[in-house]
């Protein structure tokens, strides 16, 4: 006869005890096996616990009428199935939870009836569609504080001003071109026009018809003006890239605030000067920021974007987008001195002009071994001379009256007498070197 179990309660096996006989094939009981508390086989007898997890004697007919060979795989732990003990990593021998079937390894699932099942089916999907609406309400709303830049003025008509006016516009952006006078607005459409077609010879080398349709959007996009408070009334966003001077630049700043709209932002092309100080000029202090082109702008993919303690975040991930909408790669810093790039590039131009002074080494040696050496393209005189001498004088001359006791700051002797010399580099055909 095999493994039973009560109804409705699980029942444990025990092993017979010694005192419980069996007679062979007539299935009786001696009087020791009934004795229980019960003192009757009809009812449930108590069974007490044993050793190990095996019981003592069992009453039960099912039990007395097991042959001895049964009992003895009963006592055999090597047959029992290993259940891990609450609590323990140890595993115990067990009896068979149910009917001799031996449990499964793997840990028991709830199991839930059709009507739950739907019911935490239905529950999860609502959860997971709130959780996406509340994800994309969040993007929309982001989406919906920043400022989508479409018109551009861009306030000075040199080689900065017409580089940022040449990638916006060719971006799709609309754009007004201000400077003083007409006869400087007409060299700067020129080079603008010279530029595209050196762009396009690269970027359309194999279809002219496309590269003209390039150039004739581009120049559709792009207009220009003298009167730069009647042209900021419907702009977005206001890019100033003037001579470095932070008293003009306030003074021009404090004008255009007047008559600009309230969201327009205002940007700073300055590439040494405190934007903070500009910021501070204006009412909009919240829409104030910097964004640093390089020259030459078609060509150089870096926009330092300067953030103040007052620029809003919605102002600069505005400026952010716009920077990468013009095709350039935007990095961001605070309203530090030189930002990031000048603010490594200009001490490592004075240091090589103090080596020079002190007689270390040759400008052209100091070239070449940055050239050769570093890999740089351009040696420090070089770049010196490329970039202007009196940009460079005027930069560590402001940095200088900022933080005095910095020696990376110190001017320089040299640098000073070639500037009163009016040689300020290439563009004036001498600096460090001479151009024919």
């Amino acid at each position: 006869m095999g493994w039973t179990r009560w109804p409705r309660r699980s029942f444990q096996p025990r092993r017979l005890s010694d005192s419980a006989s069996v007679s062979s094939g007539s299935g009786q009981v001696s009087a020791e096996a009934k004795g229980g508390p019960q003192g009757s086989l009809g009812r449930r007898p108590s069974v007490s616990r044993g050793l190990a997890g095996v019981p003592a004697a069992c009453p039960c007919p099912c039990c007395l009428a097991l042959k001895e060979s049964e009992v003895a795989k009963v006592k055999d732990p090597t047959r029992l199935p290993r259940r891990r003990a609450a609590g323990t990593g140890q595993p115990e021998p067990a009896a068979f939870p149910r009917g001799g079937a031996r449990p499964s390894p793997r840990p028991a699932r709830l199991r839930l009836t059709r009507p739950r099942r739907s019911l935490r089916a239905f529950a999860m999907a609502f959860a997971t569609r709130q959780f996406v609406r509340a994800a994309s309400s969040d993007a929309a709303t982001a989406a919906a504080k920043k400022l989508l830049i479409k018109h551009v003025t861009i306030i000075g008509g040199g080689l900065m001003g017409a580089g940022i006016a040449q990638v916006a516009a060719a971006s799709g952006h609309t754009v007004v071109l201000v400077d003083q006078s007409d006869e400087i607005l007409k060299k700067s459409t020129k080079g603008i026009e010279e530029s595209l077609k050196r762009v396009i010879k690269k970027k359309f080398a194999d279809k002219p018809e496309a590269g003209a349709e390039f150039i004739q959007k581009t120049l559709k996009n792009l207009t220009t003006s003298t009167d730069a408070a009647s042209v900021v009334h419907s702009t977005d966003l206001v890019i100033e890239a003037i001579v470095e001077n932070l008293e003009v630049k306030n003074k021009l700043f404090q004008t255009l605030d007047k008559f600009a709209p309230e969201h327009t932002i205002f940007a700073s092309n300055t590439s040494s000067l405190q934007i903070t100080k500009m910021a501070n000029a204006t009412t909009r202090q919240d829409r104030f920021g910097g964004l640093h082109f390089f020259n030459p702008v078609p060509m150089m993919k870096l926009v330092e974007v300067i953030k103040t303690p007052m620029t809003s975040q919605k102002t600069f991930e505005s400026l952010v987008d716009f920077s990468k909408a013009v095709g350039k790669s935007p990095v961001s810093c605070k309203d530090t001195p030189g930002f990031i790039v000048n603010r490594l590039l200009v001490p490592y131009m004075m240091e090589a002009v103090r080596l020079f002074e002190r007689g270390d080494a040759s400008k052209e040696d100091i070239d070449v071994a940055m050239k050769l050496g570093a890999g740089y393209p351009m040696g420090p005189f070089e770049l010196l001379d490329y970039v202007g001498l009196d940009t460079s004088k005027y930069i560590i001359d402001g940095w200088h009256s900022l933080e005095p006791n910095n020696p990376l700051f110190a001017p320089s002797p040299l640098l000073n007498k070639l500037v009163e010399e009016k040689k300020l580099g290439k563009k004036t055909g001498e600096g460090f070197y001479k151009y024919k």
